[in-house]
């Protein structure tokens, strides 16, 4: 008999991948991140900051994992995650998270689920 599960993991792929962001000391780092999960198929935003990354006086690096699902290339999605973040598009909406300066995922930490 086919399981449920069988069935949505031919259908949904879900990935996870490594990213950095330099985001502006003045935005809480939780909201960011709670924008970030509102981004099209992004399913969960972890902070994962060790606690010896140096910190500037404006800016914070912070290091998250994102997981995300894909149903044809992912690492066409991530591309398109980082311009969902990045990006400003103020003739239709402001697709931009407020506070993030930097985005940059890991290419070598992608992996599927």
């Amino acid at each position: 008999m086919i399981k449920l599960k069988n069935i949505l993991n031919e259908i949904l792929n879900t990935y996870i991948v490594q990213a950095y962001m330099l985001t502006d000391t003045e935005y809480n780092i939780t909201d960011i991140l709670d924008q970030i999960r509102a981004v099209r198929k992004v399913t969960i935003v972890r902070n994962i900051t060790p606690p010896e990354y140096i910190q500037k006086k404006n800016f914070e690096y912070t290091l998250v994992t994102i997981k995300f699902v894909s149903r044809g290339n992912p690492k066409q999605d991530l591309e398109k995650l980082k311009k969902d973040v990045l990006t400003s598009d103020r003739s239709m909406n402001d697709l931009r998270v407020p506070g993030v300066q930097s985005f940059k995922y890991k290419p070598e930490t992608l992996k599927r689920l």
